[in-house]
Formats: structure tokens, C-alpha cells, sequence
């Protein structure tokens, strides 16, 4: 009976670690920025606070306090991991500069609030990111 739970557990862990593994970071938005795509300047612009509007929308950046899957997408779009990038909005926002992002706890917590937010974007892995629009990858 061990053995089998064994097996169950160890096969559970290996397909949950297999869909982790091909899911890629994603910056994502709410339904109301469908039809918006981006370069990698407008993303950059985006993510620093130099770009606030998509179409006719204000944009809201929503992050999470630590996650991996966002650290490697704002590494790679904004050449800074979360704990930069809250620092650089920290500043914007004392000196006038910006609206601070939206700060949650989880990643499914960023994407429940950028689905319930107008003109919101958040960095999530595709795979956990499915009912909302993709804007980049």
C-alpha cells in the first residue's frame, strides 16, 4: 500500500514539475486591453512607468511580493529582479513620477486582480495565466 502511494505521490510530482518547466513567463492584461500586443520597447516602457496608457486605457501594473517566473521576465524585459523593480517604483512615486504598482502576495492573486482591474498588466507564468489577454511573451 506504501508502494503505491509512493508511486502516486512521485508521479504527481514529476507531472506538476513537467507543466512548470514548459510554462514561460508572460505579461498578461485584463479583457478590456484585448487586441493590444507589444515590442520589447513598449513593454520596457511599460514596466518602468515611461508608457502609462494602452489604446485608451491607463495602464495599472499589478506585481507580486517574490516569484521566479516574474523575477526572470522583468530580468529579461527590464534588466532588474522584483526587489529593483519595487525600488525603482518607490522612487517615481516619492518624487511624483508615477502611480506605484499594485503590490499582492501571490501570483494568482496578481492575475484574480488584473482580471477584476481595468487596464491592468502582470507578469505570470501561461500556464496559470489562461483566462487572461496575453500582451507579451
Amino acid at each position: 500500500m506504501k508502494t503505491i502511494l509512493f508511486r502516486l505521490f512521485a508521479f504527481s510530482a514529476v507531472v506538476l514539475l513537467g507543466a512548470s518547466l514548459h510554462a514561460e513567463p508572460i505579461l498578461v492584461g485584463n479583457s478590456g486591453l484585448s487586441g493590444q500586443t507589444l515590442d520589447a520597447d513598449s513593454i520596457k516602457a511599460i514596466l518602468l512607468g515611461k508608457k502609462v496608457m494602452l489604446g485608451n486605457t491607463r495602464v495599472v501594473i499589478v506585481i507580486a511580493k517574490v516569484g521566479a517566473t516574474q523575477d526572470a521576465f522583468l530580468q529579461a524585459h527590464a534588466g532588474m529582479n522584483t526587489s529593483q523593480f519595487q525600488n525603482h517604483w518607490r522612487r517615481l512615486f516619492m518624487t511624483g513620477g508615477g502611480s506605484a504598482p499594485k503590490i499582492v502576495e501571490t501570483e494568482g492573486d496578481a492575475c484574480k486582480l488584473v482580471a477584476e482591474t481595468a487596464g491592468a498588466v502582470t507578469v505570470a507564468d501561461s500556464a496559470s495565466a489562461a483566462t487572461l489577454v496575453v500582451l507579451a511573451k
